[in-house]
């Protein structure tokens, strides 16, 4: 798979993208499933962060290193106040809430607060495949403007393309950032926010 559009000026460095959201909105679950390209359903119960790996190579045959950091849902590991660590030094942070379950959307804020200022953030939404018709067509747009986010999806981690297509849109977004392709700002506007996707 060519998953890397330009390779990152420092070869050495990972990229790291950061998972947040509550318990059991599906972060394990969309981690590795893509880390494996397969549909990962024996997903348990994360303790304070799980770190997962890949090496990404481009098409020609360039390697660099992607870690992602699951971090834990659960009240008790949010308050042991190492969230913030954990997530500094990210190229990106991807902030995820059931579809089935809106409260888990409007916790969101409080993850944005553990990650830096200038980090682009990525909404998705999880267990399209298990929505109502009305849960799937809610729109992410107005909360993809407030919290800031460079784009938003809804997902299923069954269709495995489409984890993949995620991971892939805001891995070449990092680089685009990291060549110099695309200057970054938190309070970017949706219309500018899309047109940086476009490597």
């Amino acid at each position: 798979m060519c998953i890397m559009r330009l390779l990152p000026p420092d070869n050495n460095k990972p990229l790291k993208i950061v998972i947040l959201g509550e318990g059991g909105v599906g972060k394990t679950t969309i981690s590795k499933t893509f880390i494996n390209n397969s549909f990962f359903s024996k997903a348990k119960q994360t303790i304070a962060v799980e770190f997962h790996s890949k090496i990404l190579s481009n098409c020609k045959n360039t390697f660099c290193k992607l870690q992602i950091w699951d971090l834990g849902g659960q009240e008790q590991f949010k308050n042991m106040g190492v969230f913030e660590e954990f997530c500094k030094g990210s190229d990106a942070a991807l902030l995820c809430f059931d579809l089935t379950d809106l409260s888990s959307l409007f916790s969101i804020p409080e993850w944005i607060s553990f990650i830096e200022p200038h980090v682009p953030k990525f909404l998705i939404g999880t267990k399209s495949d298990i929505a109502s018709s009305e849960e799937r067509k809610f729109d992410l747009i107005p909360f993809q403007k407030r919290f800031q986010c460079v784009t938003s999806f809804k997902c299923s981690v069954k269709d495995v393309i489409s984890v993949i297509g995620i991971f892939e849109t805001v891995i070449g977004f990092i680089q685009n950032i990291r060549s110099g392709r695309v200057k970054f700002h938190s309070d970017l506007s949706l219309e500018l926010s899309k047109h940086l996707l476009i490597s």
